[in-house]
């Protein structure tokens, strides 16, 4: 890669200079582990805005945002998890940077994305994810589940057209086929290579495909489901405090549509039904006196 390349400087200034002031100013202490949850799905690189745009809120329980930890999957990985021993939760990814940065002992880490991988796809299907958690809900039925899918992250299913890279995880993973010219889509839009439209297209497409098998997921959990992502995206955003347009997902970097993530929530109506049961039984203690 050429260093003269936009982009390239860019992602420099990014993280020498604007990293180092955001990082004095900006800070999340949310931590999903620390959140009431029996099964978390993670929407791989979900901006908040087009889970709205393409997801009917309402069909959720709740619906709110949260401040994610990271704007990358590695530092989002290691700020919610790691050091610490979680014997009471599974883990299944579609994603490989999650294996590469885990340091947590976990009650059992299932890695869908080593056999899953699909190259004509140029990524993990999400179907193979929600099989791979609907068996281990069978297996661990007293554990908590993190299901992390690898959409609506690129590469865009749909859209091979889009398709510019490898995808470097933890081993080598070949794609075919794959464009030159940008390491991924994100610098090919910062390049000029594609229009923003398009990539918002194919990224809303992504998201549909995802959440059409996680619906299943859903449908057959029981418990407290939340739907949330690790990060956002930028397609070309200016960021403080020197104004610059990024793309993608840079790593300790502050902006809302890279930090504020969806967190939908279903089954709180068994919940509020299990509250109002106790009340009930307590005002009928009390009438009896004995509380």
């Amino acid at each position: 890669m050429k260093v003269t390349q936009p982009t390239w400087w860019r992602n420099r200034i990014a993280q020498r200079v604007i990293r180092p002031v955001q990082n004095r100013r900006y800070n999340s202490d949310f931590r999903v582990i620390d959140e009431e949850w029996d099964t978390l799905i993670v929407l791989d690189g979900c901006r908040e805005d087009l889970f709205r745009e393409i997801i009917n809120t309402s069909r959720f329980d709740s619906y709110e945002t949260r401040m994610s930890a990271g704007s990358a999957t590695d530092e989002w990985t290691i700020k919610n998890f790691a050091g610490q021993a979680l014997t009471d939760t599974v883990y299944i990814t579609g994603n490989p940077v999650v294996s590469r940065q885990i340091q947590t002992a976990f009650h059992a880490f299932i890695e869908v994305w080593r056999d899953g991988f699909d190259k004509n796809q140029g990524t993990v299907p999400p179907e193979p994810v929600t099989e791979a958690a609907i068996e281990a809900r069978k297996e661990y039925p007293d554990k908590r589940l993190i299901v992390h899918y690898m959409q609506p992250h690129y590469p865009f299913i749909g859209f091979p057209e889009l398709r510019y890279t490898t995808f470097g995880g933890t081993d080598a993973m070949e794609v075919e086929p794959a464009k030159t010219g940008a390491s991924d889509v994100w610098e090919a839009l910062g390049k000029g290579l594609v229009d923003k439209e398009t990539v918002w297209e194919a990224y809303g497409e992504n998201l549909n495909i995802v959440i059409e098998s996680a619906n299943e997921l859903i449908e057959a959990e029981e418990g407290r489901s939340v739907v949330t992502a690790d990060h956002g995206n930028l397609l070309g955003e200016r960021v403080s405090p020197l104004r610059i347009r990024l793309y993608g997902h840079p790593p300790y970097i502050h902006h809302h549509d890279l930090r504020v993530v969806p967190w939908a929530v279903t089954g709180e109506s068994d919940d509020v039904d299990e509250r109002q049961v106790d009340a009930d039984v307590e005002d009928q203690l009390r009438s009896l006196g004995y509380t």
